[in-house]
């Protein structure tokens, strides 16, 4: 059995009892514990096996993600099935309830290995499985996945956010290298609404900086990037922040409860957290600009 933790979301991944599984992740190791219940009992129940892969109609898909990955729905549950053009058989082939609480992953046969006789299956809640259970399960849990990087200061919490090239990596590994704090992610973030703050929390994803760590931190602003020629930060109005948001949170567009309840979220959000465009020139000196805002921000 593995038991990772991610965004206070337990994952509990088991199978028969006479099959072992493994992890090639390494960055998941950081998120891997033994024994913990999470408060409200926030957890996916996950049981894999190397059960045969049926086929599917092509005409039923719901959503095609680039044919890297597939989902189905039907009244009773969604069918995810990785199946890339490279290889000739699917990788593997995920039912989950709909709620996402409880799921059935059956392993192809790039996931399995037999050794002196044992059964070996490799652990498929990897990018991009991970990813879409926790979007799933966190429209429905007040939360959310977005892409961003996240900064731990003062034991607080500031989103860089912005799609791939945005510069995220780029303002991370500065401020590291300026300041010696924290990221807890240079990728993916998440945000979670608690019973009286909002969290922000590291994930097992990182970008080109590797930084993924397994802590949270109270949230308190909001950065949107963009490179210019000097360095600026603007507070956004409610309608330009929802714009820029939009676009950088993982959502299941095919399932319009999900959306509906994604788009509330992200309504309460704007209205409790503080959000800016941010124009800056990758040098030191924009760490300085940082610093001093977030300085101001404490009064």
């Amino acid at each position: 059995m593995l038991q990772y933790v991610i965004a206070g979301v337990k994952l509990d991944i088991r199978s028969g009892p006479d099959v072992i599984i493994r992890e090639r992740n390494a960055v998941l190791e950081n998120f891997l514990v033994t024994g913990y219940r999470p408060s409200g009992d926030h957890r996916i129940q996950i049981e894999i096996t190397d059960d045969p892969i049926a086929d599917v109609d092509p005409e039923s898909v719901l959503f095609d993600a680039d044919a890297v990955w597939s989902i189905f729905r039907n009244n009773h549950y969604y069918r995810i099935l990785s199946h890339p053009p490279a290889v000739p058989d699917p990788l593997w082939d995920a039912r989950f309830d709909l709620d996402f609480s409880f799921g059935r992953i059956s392993c192809g046969n790039r996931l399995k290995e037999i050794s002196n006789g044992q059964l070996i299956l490799y652990n498929p809640v990897v990018y991009p499985l991970d990813q879409i259970l926790m979007m799933h399960y966190l429209a429905k849990n007040r939360g959310m996945l977005i892409h961003a990087a996240g900064w731990c200061i003062n034991n607080s919490g500031w989103i860089f956010a912005g799609k791939s090239g945005a510069g995220k990596s780029t303002i991370s590994n500065l401020i590291v290298r300026q300041t010696g704090t924290t990221f807890l992610s240079d990728d993916r973030i998440i945000v979670r609404e608690g019973s009286d703050r909002f969290l922000m929390y590291g994930t097992p994803w990182p970008g080109d900086a590797g930084y993924a760590v397994n802590q949270s931190v109270p949230l308190k602003g909001f950065f949107f990037l963009g490179k210019g020629t000097r360095n600026n930060i603007q507070k956004l109005k409610p309608f330009d922040a929802i714009a820029r948001l939009m676009p950088v949170v993982s959502v299941p567009w095919y399932d319009r409860e999900k959306v509906a309840l994604l788009m509330d979220f992200c309504d309460v959000l704007m209205k409790n957290i503080p959000m800016y465009e941010l124009t800056f020139v990758p040098d030191k000196t924009i760490v300085d600009v940082l610093e001093k805002f977030i300085d101001k921000q404490s009064f």
